[in-house]
């Protein structure tokens, strides 16, 4: 009798029994008795099957009256050193062979530990890969079937093993809390704020000028600037849209063919009677042209003893064939009878210095009929820091270079480039008041080339950019106009003084709340009546009577001196 040894799937508890003895042992699923329990573990195969099974081969298990029993004593092996080579399963003969082999191995098994039961020996053969194909591990294989060339199995593509390279190296996004997402959505809401504050602020008077301009002071010029440029190319094109869905039909900005006023006196007797400043058509420059456009309508007569010559007129014109519907309203002055003035407002121009103007009209200068038209001044400190002085005080120093409006002591106007011109420096002490604002828009008679660039015309954003704006200009007669439109950029505001016969121009402030110009007279009985300009500005023309924050200008009415009587030639004797 042999003694045997029965191990349970525990490995801690033996016992003894023999082979007569009827034994019950539960049957074990054979991953069970392999792994731990109540756990799940997929087997990896790192090494060659034949090596594997060599290294952990355990004494083989018979069945024995329908018991796996395992003999008391184990039979010495060797580990077979044999090279790492796949096992070809395409060499069918080869299997044939393996399988035989196996089978005489487990009958000669049978035959030495004991008889196997009916069971056994009624069932066929079957190979042990192909009863434990998960298992992975493959039985001793003969010497001819493992001296078979070693093949290699195709690696991934290169371009595969780049993306898994490239996955392995990305790092997971980092979820977004709950703070950082609140900040995102508040600087989205800011954003939409300034912007909604802004578009507000260009069409909402002077309520909307004052945000504009706190906002301003809060986030730059730069970021202020760049929202109203979005608002001002959406305005035009809605104007656009406009104009096209109306028929494309612009009317005339006041009512033409009024009666021109009237001459209110003749020419002296014996006095040399002086010419009329030229008022002749501007020649249109949009097809076809508006009844009225480009027609000087005289609006009063100079002071007597030259009432028979017209002291001012106004006219329009559009210069831009892309924006039909951008109408410059224009004002020229004889400049024989009037004299020029200046006011720094109560805030602006502002500066370093510290110096505030009284933003109003004299008192002196309101009285009787001696107002004659007041109209907007220059940027802000803030977009130039462009010079102003006036009665005596130097509000802001003057920029080199800058373009200049100046009055001397005897109301001559000179219009130039500040140290460019011999007439516009610091040393010439008949200078009584100048205004600076920008580059020269016309000089010489030719618009500047850089309409299109530089922060001259309204910051670096605004500069092309279609909004209102104002300029004056000087004509070879040596007449003033003042030019004012909607829809116009540099380039169109200085086609319009050059159309209206200036020389030398300059820009002046822009956006819609800030340009205004208008027109003054007091009847005999003392009532003032003031006309805007272009119906379609902001103010009425009093805040010059009370007091402004910006700087503007105003015009006063002059009586020269006549001129003397020519003597009167006697004939020779």
């Amino acid at each position: 009798m042999v003694d045997l040894k029965e191990r349970s799937s525990d490995s801690s508890s033996t016992r003894t029994v023999y082979a007569d003895q009827q034994v019950t042992v539960p049957q074990t699923p054979f991953f069970e008795q392999q792994l731990p329990q109540k756990k799940r573990q997929f087997l990896t195969l790192t090494t060659h099957p034949v090596e594997r099974e060599a290294a952990t081969q355990q004494p083989s298990r018979v069945e024995v009256n329908g018991s796996l029993i395992k003999p008391r004593f184990s039979l010495p092996t060797q580990k077979i050193q044999q090279p790492q080579q796949p096992f070809i399963l395409s060499d069918s003969a080869a299997l044939i062979n393996t399988n035989e082999e196996l089978a005489q191995q487990q009958k000669q098994t049978q035959q030495l530990f004991g008889r196997p039961s009916a069971s056994v020996e009624a069932q066929p053969f079957i190979p042990m890969v192909a009863q434990q194909p998960y298992m992975m591990v493959m039985p001793h294989i003969p010497q001819a079937v493992m001296s078979q060339p070693w093949i290699e199995a195709p690696g991934p593509p290169a371009r595969f093993k780049k993306q898994q390279k490239r996955r392995k190296q990305k790092k997971p996004r980092a979820k977004m809390t709950r703070g950082k997402l609140m900040r995102r959505v508040l600087i989205v809401c800011s954003i939409l704020t300034i912007i909604a504050v802004i578009c507000m602020s260009q069409a909402n008077g002077a309520s909307g000028a004052g945000t504009a301009d706190l906002l301003r002071g809060i986030f730059g010029p730069t970021i202020t600037a760049q929202v109203e440029s979005w608002y001002l190319g959406f305005s035009d094109k809605t104007q656009q849209v406009q104009y096209s869905l109306g028929g494309q039909h612009v009317e005339a900005p006041w009512t033409v063919g009024t009666v021109a006023p009237l001459p209110t006196s003749v020419v002296p007797p014996k006095a040399v009677p002086l010419s009329a400043m030229p008022l002749g058509r501007i020649v249109p420059m949009v097809t076809p042209a508006i009844d009225g456009e480009g027609v000087w309508a005289t609006q009063a007569m100079a002071p007597a003893p030259y009432g028979y010559l017209p002291l001012d007129a106004r006219a329009f014109i559009r210069p831009d064939p892309t924006h039909p519907y951008a109408i410059v309203t224009l004002l020229q002055f004889d400049t024989r009878f009037f004299r020029l003035h200046m006011v720094a407002g109560t805030v602006e121009p502002g500066g370093p210095r510290g110096f505030n103007g009284s933003g109003v009209i004299p008192v002196n200068d309101q009285r009787r009929n001696a107002l004659l038209a007041a109209f907007n001044g220059g940027f802000k400190f803030a977009d130039g820091q462009y010079g102003l002085k006036t009665n005596g005080i130097v509000y802001v120093p003057p920029q080199p270079g800058a373009a200049t409006i100046a009055v001397t002591k005897s109301g001559q106007i000179i219009l130039g480039a500040w140290g460019l011109d011999p007439r516009m420096n610091n040393g010439n002490s008949d200078l009584v008041a100048w205004r600076q604002n920008a580059a020269l828009l016309i000089n010489n008679g030719k618009i500047n080339p850089l309409t299109q660039d530089g922060a001259a015309w309204g910051g670096t954003i605004l500069n092309a950019a279609y909004t209102w704006r104002s300029g004056i200009g000087i004509t070879a007669h040596g007449t003033l106009i003042y030019a004012a439109g909607s829809s116009l950029t540099a380039l169109t505001l200085g086609e319009a003084l050059k159309a209206a016969g200036a020389v030398m121009a300059m820009q002046t402030d822009i956006n819609p709340f800030w340009v205004r110009a208008f027109l003054y007279s007091r009847n005999a009985g003392g009532t003032l009546s003031i006309t805007k300009l272009n119906p379609a500005m902001y103010g009425t023309g009093t805040e010059y009577l009370s007091a402004t924050q910006r700087d503007f200008f105003y015009l006063t009415r002059y009586a020269p001196p006549l001129p003397p009587v020519r003597p009167r030639e006697v004939p020779a004797q």
